[in-house]
């Protein structure tokens, strides 16, 4: 299957990539299947998780391990229900991250992640309780507060 896609053009997707989100993602009420494309050919790093149906319901998101060491997330009973999960599960965790000119300015959601369980390729975007992770918190580790 072909998407339009907002940063690579038209890509080739089979089936099996699709991410289903069965709660949608806050502001794309509209759009439930979404892949993960890589930015560049490494393991980890920058990511779009790209909606298949929208070429502009596009984020950029990363492992929040790589702005916040250790970071944890919490999942409700629920959470876990959507993502046909239980706590033994492997699941991925990516932020959403807004990306600027000025890239020392750019930031990222810790506290509303998404969380994939890459088996079932169900998603969901979590709203987390926890103050301690900012809604905006810098990616440049040398920036000197939220933005």
């Amino acid at each position: 299957m072909i998407i339009n896609t907002k940063y690579f053009d038209e890509v080739d997707v089979a089936e099996d990539e699709k991410i289903s989100f069965p709660e949608p993602i806050l502001g794309f009420e509209d759009s439930s299947k979404y892949i993960l494309v890589r930015f560049y050919d490494e393991p980890d790093g920058l990511f779009c998780l790209q909606a298949t149906d929208n070429p502009d319901a596009a984020f950029v998101v990363f492992d929040p391990n790589y702005v916040v060491e250790n970071y944890t997330a919490s999942l409700s009973k629920d959470d876990l229900k959507t993502l046909q999960a239980d706590k033994d599960t492997l699941l991925a965790f990516y932020v959403i991250a807004v990306i600027r000119d000025d890239w020392r300015t750019s930031t990222v959601n810790l506290r509303c992640p998404i969380a994939i369980n890459p088996e079932k390729r169900i998603g969901k975007q979590l709203i987390m309780d926890d103050t301690s992770y900012s809604m905006r918190h810098p990616i440049d580790p040398g920036a000197q507060k939220e933005v």
